[in-house]
């Protein structure tokens, strides 16, 4: 396809069941200017991969669909990373697999764009569907409205470094998921604002938000929802599961994280360079705060306080990393973490007794 307006990103991974109301929400919009889909798949193991190929045979033979298969899992942040690359519309967008567009959702946020040659276009509030997950033409929706901060209108954003540093940190200030965002495809690609900053370990999760927050522009929020996600019961979100596993991956994120804060980000922009101290200690409290309310909240992992099982397996974790010196920072981690589950028996929690930890 020549020259589109917009691509639209879906990563794909084992959401077959749900692909083909995703991929026809994206197809069913009333932008009339061109665009294009793109579809990578990250080695799914449900035949997801061949259904999209035949069932959308026409559109990917036209061209308005482009899909892809990973020769390797490389995650859902690598396989987006990459269809940034692939992409060749004017602005980009992420659509996750298991969620959808309203039909006028493009054309709003490109109009958007274009009105204020923005580098960002941002969603405050979005729908979000039951937690069967099943969306069909009597569904109810809730609208989600993350952030406090109410625009009536396309607003353009101040363009105050402290300010926005501010909208960062802010927990109840901003919801920065990048599907709820619309970004100039020349802006990320000239600032080098992609998912996996250091070309490998692409499966973790990187800073990305603050990059684009700082150096955009022209940032803009709207009201206007376009966006359904999906609550279904089988997603990532949702997953209860518990182990070593996930614990590590938590510190291989912020780890990584940081490395790439330090020395990507904070050295390239003036404001957090001249501030990093006070930056550093800001954005590793926000992203243990964000992270902590996600897996508790969403995973209900403290739902039983913090136990014998518990301790040793942050504690060991926090040795791997620290050392012997491991107490303070998994003594924090438990503290940060258990709070929102206030567990009355609170001497058991500060200071565990030697017979549990054996």
């Amino acid at each position: 396809m020549d020259n589109p307006k917009i691509s639209v990103l879906i990563p794909l991974y084992n959401r077959k069941h749900y692909i083909a109301q995703c991929v026809d929400s994206a197809l069913n919009q009333t932008f009339k200017k061109s665009y294009e889909i793109i579809i990578r798949d990250n080695c799914s193991n449900d035949g997801g991969f061949e259904f999209v190929a035949k069932k959308y045979a026409k559109q990917i033979s036209k061209g308005k669909i482009r899909l892809y298969k990973n020769e390797e899992n490389i995650g859902e942040f690598g396989s987006t990373h990459q269809m940034f690359k692939d992409s060749a519309g004017k602005y980009v967008i992420i659509l996750h697999a298991d969620d959808m567009y309203i039909p006028q959702s493009l054309e709003s946020l490109y109009m958007t764009a274009e009105k204020f040659n923005a580098d960002v276009v941002h969603s405050i509030q979005f729908l979000n569907s039951p937690k069967d997950g099943v969306i069909n033409d009597d569904t109810k929706f809730q609208l989600m409205r993350p952030e406090q901060e109410f625009v009536d209108k396309a607003t353009v954003m101040p363009n105050d470094p402290a300010w926005r540093f501010q909208e960062m940190i802010n927990a109840s200030g901003f919801y920065g998921d990048t599907q709820y965002s619309f970004f100039r495809r020349d802006f990320i690609l000239s600032n080098d604002l992609l998912f996996d900053a250091f070309g490998s370990g692409s499966k973790s999760r990187k800073t990305f938000l603050l990059p684009w927050l700082m150096l955009a522009k022209v940032y803009v929020k709207t009201p206007v929802v376009h966006y359904i996600r999906r609550d279904a019961p089988d997603s990532y979100s949702n997953s209860k599961k518990l182990n070593l596993k996930n614990v590590e991956d938590f510190i291989d994120q912020m780890m990584e994280s940081t490395r790439y804060l330090e020395q990507q980000v904070i050295p390239n922009i003036k404001f957090l360079n001249d501030n990093k101290e006070l930056v550093r200690y800001h954005i590793n409290a926000k992203t243990f705060n964000v992270m902590g309310n996600f897996l508790i909240r969403m995973r209900n992992f403290y739902k039983d306080g913090v136990t014998p099982e518990l301790n040793r397996i942050v504690e060991n974790t926090f040795k791997k990393y620290f050392g012997e010196d491991a107490y303070y920072p998994a003594f924090l981690f438990h503290w940060m973490h258990s709070v929102p589950y206030y567990n009355p028996n609170i001497e058991r929690l500060v200071a565990p007794q030697k017979s549990e930890m054996a």
